[in-house]
């Protein structure tokens, strides 16, 4: 079964709320210059009260891999995800999309994402027909602008997992339940 990630998350309640929906893995950004950031220690005490029935992800523009891990360590986070740095355990290295898919390397989880301004959580979409057949899709989430028009094509491609931020919000930062409810149930009852 494909694997559910809602990213951007900067309270408890929408946390709560993604759990208690089902979804596997929860993303927090620690980006300052994201208006989803949230600080190490604010994620501290929402990782500590999740429990171990989801993944927890913690996302990683820049920085030397030794903060990384310090701030993994600190907050008890699963996984990091990268845009820079090393690829490895407990790493899902981002290769951002354009016109063609950048050369995929190392054996770990990754994430495909469109090649927009800024940093994740756009809502802009890439060209899916790029990662037909692409032989990393078995261990890549799909990310860049998912949302209910066009889920049913990123599950076709039968990826590993699905990467959620700004269709299932009402604004930057805060998740819309409903949205999420919806969203969710639309990729569970999906059939290959």
């Amino acid at each position: 079964m494909v694997k559910i990630k809602i990213c951007g998350m900067t309270n408890i309640d929408d946390c709560l709320a993604a759990v208690d929906l089902g979804v596997d893995f929860i993303g927090f950004v620690f980006y300052s210059k994201s208006p989803r950031y949230v600080t190490p220690q604010a994620v501290q005490a929402m990782v500590g009260r999740l429990g171990r029935s989801v993944k927890t992800v913690g996302v990683f523009v820049e920085g030397p891999d030794d903060n990384i891990d310090r701030v993994m360590d600190l907050c008890g986070l699963d996984y990091a995800q990268i845009y820079t740095g090393r690829a490895g355990p407990r790493r899902i290295k981002v290769y951002r999309v354009g016109t063609c898919v950048p050369e995929v390397a190392g054996h770990g989880l990754i994430l495909f994402d469109s090649c927009s301004q800024g940093l994740g959580g756009s809502g802009t979409s890439f060209d899916r027909k790029l990662l037909e057949n692409h032989d990393a899709l078995d261990r890549a989430f799909i990310a860049g602008g998912v949302s209910e028009k066009n889920v049913e094509d990123v599950l076709a491609l039968n990826p590993f997992g699905v990467d959620l931020v700004s269709s299932v919000e009402k604004r930057k930062g805060k998740k819309d339940l409903f949205k999420m409810e919806r969203l969710v149930d639309r990729i569970r009852s999906y059939v290959l």
